[in-house]
């Protein structure tokens, strides 16, 4: 492969994004790819910023921040890896910025553009779609439930997901067998790389 392939799984709080990306990560390893798999927001100031505070913070400050991680992943991981031809896998991208801050009234355009300015627009958006009451249900057991996983906002987060859906996107049902979705979401890559291949041969 020359230059490398950028895929965002995306979709709400326990859609299944991280299983998914695991997987994602382990079976293109095991067919001889060279893989990143990062997960958003990262491990930066702003990153931790994030994930650190109690409270959920003002809408704005929250994009800020976001902006900020992102940033620093795109300049320092995401720009080198794809330059060197690896297939970078993101549990969360910018997909999810727009879907969850332009439901705390942000405009979901201006999102999109604040991001692109400076972030790779991905190959391939698998969005993982599920019901809050199921979500709510698989996130249950790790604890507290936290502002970002209220039922109400939950709904209107999967409802910009779907909204946002680009030809990029590709929505995969995931209320079915984890297996299930993984097998799909294999053969969606496969064919991704193959016409890639294809294409660049």
């Amino acid at each position: 492969m020359g230059k490398g392939l950028l895929i965002a799984v995306e979709g709400i709080d326990g859609a299944g994004k991280t299983t998914v990306a695991n997987f994602l990560f382990s079976y293109l390893k095991s067919i001889g790819y060279d893989v990143l798999l990062l997960k958003e927001p990262s491990d930066s100031i702003y990153g931790q910023k994030i994930k650190n505070s109690e409270e959920r913070l003002p809408a704005e400050e929250e994009l800020m921040l976001f902006l900020l991680d992102r940033e620093i992943d795109v300049r320092e991981r995401i720009r080198p890896a794809l330059e060197s031809g690896k297939i970078v896998i993101m549990d969360r991208y910018y997909y999810s910025n727009i879907a969850y801050q332009s439901a705390r009234g942000i405009d979901a355009e201006k999102i999109r553009q604040l991001n692109e300015k400076f972030a790779p627009k991905p190959d391939l958006v698998i969005l993982l779609d599920v019901s809050p009451e199921t979500a709510l249900r698989r996130i249950k057991p790790r604890g507290r439930i936290t502002a970002f996983e209220a039922r109400d906002y939950l709904e209107k987060v999967r409802q910009n997901f779907l909204k946002i859906a680009d030809e990029r996107t590709v929505v995969v049902n995931a209320e079915k067998q984890i297996e299930e979705v993984k097998k799909e979401v294999s053969e969606i890559v496969k064919k991704l790389i193959d016409s890639y291949n294809s294409c660049g041969s």
